[in-house]
């Protein structure tokens, strides 16, 4: 094959990877409106009930302040299953390596892990995986989160758990995603001082404390864990999105250098043959004369 017919056999290569990518880019920032407006829907609903166990809390533990000592630690790492998402899976390890840091060689960490990215992460560390969550993220619904959560609230009431950590990625915009690890129990977000106090969540209910308390955190589990797959998914195609921008760009690149390059050798093919053609004039002058 000649130097000519490899160029632009690049050139083709080249051109069909160019729209495979650009047509992924245009996939993915399709999505990531309605991945963002299902995450801040689960985040009102969250907030809503958060206000409720707060006062429930407040009703029921005035003034208690006792600090639980923490030995049975579960976190949840929540990654990809597949890669082309530029730094989100780095991004995300990152923070279990600081989580494992932080709680230190002590402290025995049982990791729920969703996505295959961090499953053979974690399995590399040699940290002890207690379950690996295999769902879509994309497709996840309330009914998923709800039985997943009943999961952890199941252990949290067996004393199976002191503390639940997650690690997750939120989605702040198209460009701008940030991985950090949040522990959401045993404690809950406490209320803004600069914030006036409201009373329009009081409850009015007949059933035991209790049991009240139980429900409301397990429905602000749900809410929260919910909004964080979600985040989570949109960051996913936030950074997929990104990398697919660069990915373009640099095919350009390549893309305008071999076109340049294929011009190059068919005019210096082009210059060689009109040299050959002169060359052959002139000895065949040279001959008759």
């Amino acid at each position: 094959m000649s130097s000519i017919d490899q160029a632009r056999k690049t050139i083709k290569a080249l051109n069909s990877t160019y729209k495979i990518v650009h047509v992924t880019e245009l996939a993915t920032l399709g999505k990531l409106s309605t991945l963002r407006e299902k995450a801040e829907a689960a985040v009102s609903y969250y907030e809503t009930i958060l206000k409720s166990l707060r006062w429930v809390r407040k009703t029921m533990h005035p003034g208690n302040n006792n600090v639980k000592e923490e030995k049975k630690i579960t976190a949840i790492a929540i990654t990809s299953e597949r890669g082309l998402c530029g730094a989100y899976n780095s991004e995300v390890f990152a923070e279990i390596d600081q989580l494992i840091a932080t709680l230190g060689d002590q402290v025995t960490i049982n990791w729920v892990v969703v996505g295959e990215q961090g499953h053979r992460y974690l399995t590399r560390l040699g940290q002890n995986i207690t379950a690996y969550l295999q769902f879509s993220l994309e497709n996840i619904d309330l009914e998923t989160t709800t039985a997943v959560t009943a999961d952890f609230v199941d252990q949290i009431n067996s004393e199976e758990i002191d503390a639940l950590y997650v690690i997750f990625t939120k989605y702040f915009n198209a460009v701008h995603s940030e991985a950090m690890c949040e522990k959401i129990y045993p404690e809950i977000p406490e209320e803004s001082d600069n914030l006036p106090i409201e009373v329009d969540y009081v409850l009015d209910f007949e059933t035991e404390e209790e049991q009240v308390e139980q429900l409301l955190l397990e429905n602000y589990l749900c809410g929260l864990l919910y909004s964080m797959f979600r985040y989570s998914v949109a960051s996913e195609y936030c950074m997929r999105r990104i990398a697919m921008k660069q990915a373009k760009d640099n095919i350009q690149k390549q893309l305008e250098e071999a076109i340049f390059n294929a011009r190059k050798r068919t005019l210096q093919q082009k210059t060689g043959e009109l040299l050959d053609i002169i060359s052959g004039a002139q000895t065949i002058r040279k001959e008759e004369e």
